[in-house]
């Protein structure tokens, strides 16, 4: 029978009897030779470093039977992956299982098992274990956002033991508690758009280096790779992993356009393929333009290291280089993320690459991403359907994590806020026909931001930012109608979106317009509006078709 013990926030144990003599039972744990055989579970090329798993260590600690069944896991997930081709999951997804996984679960037992002082089996991870687990994981070193990878992770695998048969006493639906890591996406700090030099910069080095790679014919290196992958994530805006599996038949032609090229990729998260078109160069030597071509540079790495892949595992995989290296020397490599991220790193240093404010700049695929939906985001008008569309992704997706206002949206508010208040001082007259769904306007037609072309002006927001916008008594209620719509629909129409535009928005609102009118009025209006707003107010769809 095991002893009854608690666990204190430090994960200290306290017994109710004598201590547990650790040397003692971990001897008696030891575990069979036949248990310990074959300990190691070798992952097939991927995106990712790491080529096995070693159980090895993990055996003999007093809990033999879990890391067993965790080992058999894993090797039937990299089977299943094998046999789909990565439709399962794929083999990067898998170590993930292990690296973030397994290998934080593990110490977690090593102390159950010296808290407990017997062998610990699958039965006993149950829903106080699990508990028990997390309070581990709050109370070690790892920041919030890594506390809930290792979980994750850890729950993955385990949920796959269930799946396969092996612990059999889960109940899922008891088991796991529901988001121990609550709003963890809002603690990670997204990727940051480069600036207009930080990405001349930039392509101007990517310029000399292009230059570089296409007066030789030899084969490309590891590092020569790193600099077409910049290139294609900087004209396509593609995610880190779909480009690391890109084939050498990811360039077809265009049905439609013989000067364009279509570049398929996967996206393993969204189960879907992507197709993006490309212009296609008549000269190779035009590769090394400002327009860094990347079906050109696919073509390049597939004519040049034709040889290369075909002496590898997967003579189909793109990305693939002679090592330089250790036992790697001569041998067929593929690009993997740590390696793309090290030669982006000496792809810095050796240019000089530098922000805005002097210091040496953090590049990765993903910040070209940002920069590349940024660019489409302000070029397109701020239009989120095309914007989303370049992206392949959802526009609550683009909202939350993608879409910013330019650095100078902050600066042109306040100005044209100020310039708008003291218009209003010496504003003539409004007729009705002049009036907006926000205020009024001195001219809907031929004002500071009309079309000018006859038609009436519909850039409802441009209204705080432009010159001919007045406010009267009569307005209020339509203003502030708008004023609770933008308070009311913060989560719907992004954080970042509205931090930029809607923020500054409400704040003319509270400091610059609403002191200019009786305080009763104000209030009567405000509380009118709180209640019964204007029906073209109900919600911001029409807000975000100005934006």
């Amino acid at each position: 029978m095991k002893k009854d013990f608690t666990l204190e926030g430090d994960f200290k144990v306290q017994e109710a009897g004598e201590t547990a003599n650790k040397e003692t039972t971990d001897s008696s744990d030891a575990p069979r030779s036949s248990e310990s055989e074959n300990t190691l579970v070798a992952f097939p090329e991927n995106t990712r470093s790491i080529r096995n798993a070693d159980f090895g260590p993990f055996y003999g600690q007093g809990f033999d039977e879990i890391t067993a069944t965790c080992q058999r896991t894993l090797e039937k997930l990299v089977a299943e992956s094998v046999k789909t081709k990565g439709k399962s999951l794929s083999v990067s997804t898998i170590t993930g299982y292990w690296s973030s996984g397994f290998r934080y679960f593990a110490p977690f037992l090593s102390l159950f098992h010296a808290a407990s002082g017997e062998r610990l089996t699958m039965a006993d991870l149950n829903a106080e274990t699990i508990k028990r687990f997390i309070q581990y994981l709050r109370n070690g070193p790892l920041e919030y956002t890594g506390q809930k990878s290792c979980f994750s992770a850890t729950k993955s695998l385990l949920r796959a033991c269930h799946r396969f048969g092996f612990w059999l006493e889960a109940d899922m639906k008891t088991v796991w508690p529901a988001n121990p890591f609550p709003n963890s996406n809002k603690r990670v700090k997204g990727q940051k758009a480069l600036s207009k030099n930080e990405k001349r910069f930039l392509i101007k080095a990517l310029r000399v280096e292009m230059e570089r790679i296409v007066a030789h014919s030899e084969p490309l290196t590891g590092y020569d790779l790193t600099v077409c992958v910049l290139s294609v994530a900087l004209s396509t805006g593609m995610n880190p992993t779909p480009i690391l599996e890109l084939t050498i038949d990811c360039v077809q032609p265009h049905p439609l356009k013989s000067n364009l090229r279509l570049l398929v990729s996967f996206k393993r998260r969204g189960n879907a393929t992507h197709v993006v078109s490309l212009r296609k160069s008549e000269e190779v030597s035009e590769m090394a333009s400002v327009h860094l071509y990347a079906a050109d540079a696919i073509d390049l790495i597939v004519t040049r290291n034709a040889t290369t892949r075909a002496q590898f595992d997967d003579p189909n995989r793109l990305l693939v280089y002679k090592g330089t290296r250790g036992k790697y020397v001569d041998k067929p490599c593929r690009l993997t993320s740590s390696l793309l991220n090290y030669n982006i790193n000496a792809f810095v240093d050796q240019h000089q690459l530098q922000t805005d404010d002097g210091k040496p700049l953090t590049l990765n695929v993903s910040r070209l991403r940002q920069t590349l939906l940024n660019r489409v985001w302000e070029m397109s008008g701020q239009d989120p359907l095309m914007t989303a569309r370049t992206g392949r992704h959802a526009v609550e997706t683009g909202n939350a994590h993608y879409w910013e206002a330019p650095p100078e949206a902050e600066t042109n508010m306040r100005f044209l806020g100020e310039a708008r208040v003291e218009e209003l001082l010496s504003t003539p007259t409004i007729i009705a026909s002049d009036r907006t769904p926000v205020a009024s306007c001195q001219n809907v037609r031929r004002g500071h931001r009309a079309p000018k072309d006859g038609e009436p002006c519909q850039d409802y927001l441009g209204c705080f930012r432009c010159k001919s916008f007045v406010v009267t008594g009569d307005d209020l209620y339509r203003l502030f109608s708008f004023y609770w719509a933008a308070l009311r629909n913060y989560d719907t129409f992004g954080g970042k979106r509205w931090t930029k535009y809607l923020k500054q928005v409400v704040r003319l609102i509270d400091e610059e317009i609403a002191p200019r009118f009786d305080a009763g009025l104000v209030n009567k209006q405000r509380e009118r509006a709180k209640h019964q707003p204007h029906p073209f107010w109900r919600d911001l769809s029409m807000a975000r078709m100005a934006i």
